[in-house]
């Protein structure tokens, strides 16, 4: 009999033990999951606050690594790091670091792209980071760079038209067709994209600038003008930090070297 309660009581207590065990394990990953949620709102609000404070960025990228060792197998931590990355090496000076940050943040949306092929954003800063590349390589390599950057772009756009990345996407191929030698290049594609950027999100200052560079292009000087007047009168920028970091200073420039035309 003694050994009967001895088992029960044993029982008892491995029941116990494992309900414990499955309760506090659950209770760890919703901590894990609030934490990296918190990262996340923190490094937005680093990247947010980058026209006023750049080194905001170093903070940021220290605390999405941190998040990709809490759960390596997060679907969006490696593109919100390649985009931490990628807006870092816009702003570093030193052309070799540059380039190594542009790198980084190439192999961190392949990373995402890896984890989810058809994840919207990680195909967005595929093709970016990409189109970037091209810009900074030679004549050869920037050619297959600049095809990767093209099909990844527009499969943001089939994924979901009217996500803020796809209106993004549209305005890195519109400057893709203006600015590349043919066959890539195509002035009609070009305006097509620009103007649909536009009118998605016309508080988007870099589709602005984008457009208006195409009516350059186009010698339609008057509406590039009107379209750079609009941009530097924009009272609630989509993204405020780089309106004044990039997009409003090149309008200004634009609209200056306009007056010579």
């Amino acid at each position: 009999m003694k050994t009967i309660i001895k088992n029960q009581k044993f029982k008892q207590s491995i029941m116990f033990l494992s309900i414990f065990l499955l309760f506090n394990s659950g209770l760890f990953a919703l901590d894990k999951q609030d934490e990296i949620k918190q990262i996340f709102d923190e490094a937005w609000k680093l990247e947010s606050n980058m026209h006023k404070d750049v080194s905001g960025l170093d903070r940021a990228i220290i605390l999405l690594e941190k998040a990709i060792k809490l759960d390596p197998n997060n679907k969006d931590v490696y593109w919100k790091t390649a985009e931490i990355y990628f807006k870092k090496a816009g702003e570093e000076k030193n052309n070799e670091i540059s380039l190594d940050l542009h790198n980084k943040a190439l192999k961190y949306s392949e990373k995402a792209l890896e984890m989810n092929p058809d994840s919207l954003e990680a195909n967005y800063w595929l093709g970016t980071c990409s189109a970037k590349l091209a810009e900074l390589a030679g004549a050869l390599k920037a050619l297959g760079l600049v095809k990767r950057a093209k099909t990844h772009l527009h499969k943001c756009i089939d994924i979901d038209p009217n996500h803020r990345f796809s209106i993004l996407a549209r305005t890195i191929l519109a400057a893709i067709y203006n600015e590349a030698p043919w066959p890539i290049g195509s002035s009609r594609k070009a305006l097509k994209l620009g103007e649909e950027a536009v009118k998605l999100d016309s508080n988007l200052t870099l589709a602005c600038v984008n457009l208006a560079k195409i009516y350059i292009s186009n010698k339609e000087y008057k509406k590039a003008g009107n379209e750079l007047e609009r941009c530097l009168s924009i009272k609630q920028p989509k993204y405020v930090w780089d309106a004044e970091l990039y997009d409003w200073p090149n309008a200004k420039k634009l609209i200056h070297e306009l007056k010579s035309k």
